[in-house]
């Protein structure tokens, strides 16, 4: 089974994602504090979780469930094109700014 984890500290976000992309994607969990999504994806073993966080999101989160078999891949919305430096030092995660992922 396959998943999308939203996380987000606004609630517009989640809610812009969830009109755009409902009709395309199956099944989207979303949250709005990390321990809630980090908890979410060590507990689903049997997943293929894609996750898509903003940019307020702090590393810790990343750096406890970057290694993880069930987490395919993490996304960062930044709208803003600015870059973090950690978001360089994990595979698994690719940029989304307002025009392309990286």
């Amino acid at each position: 089974m396959s998943s999308i984890v939203i996380l987000s500290e606004h609630s517009n976000f989640i809610q812009e994602f969830q009109s755009k992309f409902k009709q395309y994607i199956d099944y989207i969990k979303t949250f709005l504090t990390s321990n809630e999504a980090e908890n979410y994806i060590i507990k689903r073993k049997e997943y293929l979780i894609v996750f898509i966080v903003s940019t307020e999101v702090d590393e810790s989160v990343i750096k406890h469930i970057h290694d993880l078999r069930q987490l395919h891949q993490i996304y960062v919305y930044n709208p803003t094109n600015e870059t973090d430096r950690w978001t360089n030092e994990y595979k698994k995660v690719c940029i989304q700014d307002g025009n392309h992922p990286r």
